[in-house]
């Protein structure tokens, strides 16, 4: 019969195994995040830039507004596609996924609903709130990844996530349109900082560790 000290090494060793993660999970994850991150990142740095007053195109603005979504449409794809069919995942995986997934749904969501209220009202300051929102949602989504792997990075992910949605709601209800630059400039920091960065360094250890 096993002793106690023994038995309490193998619920030890199960509680990790239900909670661990493969490096591939982490690679997959990471490539995600620096698609979005860098996709979105990049197209309010040049949104930023064409909000200065620059002459361009009509065409260099839609290029802006759409060319990036379609990039992470076909990259988001590419990685669902290549994971389909692959091992089980661990409890914790699995709710860490869950929570990117719903966050990503709910960015959909929202997106529909702001774009929609921002389009009868003819109010951008309607559809800003989005990015706001979607800041949020970051933030909430990183903090169950916190809770559920207690890892620094994730701690300190969500509060920077939590920080920015606080800074653009401020420059938002000051009501100044000359502060769409720096509105737009501080999201691409949270984009690039928050999502991209954070992604690169998955993808990295997942690699490392595969």
């Amino acid at each position: 019969m096993k002793d106690r000290a023994e038995t309490a090494r193998d619920d030890l060793a199960f509680v990790r195994a239900l909670m661990s993660e493969s490096g591939q999970v982490q690679d997959s994850l990471g490539q995600a995040l620096l698609a979005g991150g860098a996709c979105y990142g990049i197209q309010c740095l040049v949104q930023a830039i064409l909000a200065t007053g620059m002459t361009v195109p009509v065409l260099v603005h839609l290029t802006a507004g759409i060319l990036p979504t379609v990039i992470f449409i076909i990259l988001i794809t590419r990685i669902t596609i290549r994971d389909r069919g692959r091992s089980q995942h661990s409890v914790g995986t699995r709710a860490i996924n869950a929570a990117f997934g719903g966050g990503g749904l709910a960015a959909m969501t929202t997106a529909l609903i702001f774009g929609w209220l921002a389009y009868r009202t003819q109010n951008m300051g309607t559809w800003l709130l989005h990015p706001i929102m979607i800041c949020v949602v970051q933030g909430t989504v990183w903090y169950i990844a916190f809770a559920v792997r207690r890892r620094g990075l994730y701690g300190l992910v969500s509060a920077g996530w939590f920080a920015t949605s606080l800074v653009l709601a401020v420059m938002l209800g000051l009501g100044d349109e000359t502060l769409i630059v720096p509105f737009l400039l501080v999201l691409a920091a949270a984009l690039l900082g928050l999502m991209a960065l954070p992604g690169w360094i998955l993808m990295r250890a997942g690699r490392q560790a595969a």
